[in-house]
């Protein structure tokens, strides 16, 4: 799809540069630039786009044919001892505003400390309004969670939100991943574990509340 006058003149601002700076960025000539964003010419030479589009897509993404966005680094680390804080302020940016948004744990080869962390974050979550469930190899006070065998595999945590995969590699350390096809398999993983193992008596208990909640409506 062709590049607009309004795209380009979007991916400006939201880059903070000038006509000037985008020319000697892009190797195009600034008078090119002008005329198209002033609309004196309606449709800009393949070379000359090929070229503004080369630079501007590394951080800005393309949507139909107006929109722009900048375009979010496909992977991030997380260090330090507040990772899990860090890890969980992203879960909040990336699911606030989107309806039914959900975080999916799943976790087993974690201290009790840690283990205690994802549960009272978890339960600040559900505060807001966001949904989670858990899949660990511990009893927690997490109503939604669900208990696999104590010889299954060690799992590290894993949590997919969204189009986003954290992954702890190792203590004090998450990678984040924003990939659409990798959070959609991990998300297939964790629903088929999911429906596999019985549900916990918190969970039947908080199940049998909402039943009653909506037969009493």
């Amino acid at each position: 799809m062709p590049l607009t006058p309004d795209q380009l003149r979007a991916a400006r601002a939201l880059l903070n540069i000038s006509q000037d700076d985008l020319a000697k960025e892009s190797n195009v000539a600034v008078t090119s630039i002008r005329q198209f964003e002033l609309g004196t010419t309606t449709n800009l030479q393949q070379k000359t786009e090929n070229a503004l589009l080369a630079f501007l897509s590394e951080k800005i993404e393309f949507i139909g044919a107006r929109g722009v966005a900048l375009r979010e680094a496909d992977h991030l680390v997380l260090e330090g001892e507040t990772v899990i804080a860090q890890m969980f302020e992203d879960i909040h940016a990336h699911l606030r505003g989107q309806e039914d948004g959900e975080a999916l744990f799943l976790y087993g080869d974690t201290p009790c400390s840690l283990q205690q962390k994802i549960v009272d974050y978890c339960a600040l979550l559900q505060k807001d309004g966001f949904s989670y469930r858990s899949i660990c190899q511990k009893k927690n006070e997490a109503a939604f969670a669900r208990i696999i065998p104590a010889n299954f595999a060690p799992l590290p945590l894993q949590v997919v939100y969204g189009s986003t995969v954290a992954q702890m590699i190792r203590p004090h350390r998450v990678l984040l991943v924003r990939s659409p096809m990798l959070a959609e398999g991990l998300k297939q993983t964790f629903e088929m574990l999911w429906a596999a193992l019985p549900a916990s008596d918190a969970e039947i208990e908080e199940n049998a509340m909402v039943r009653g909640r909506a037969l009493r409506a």
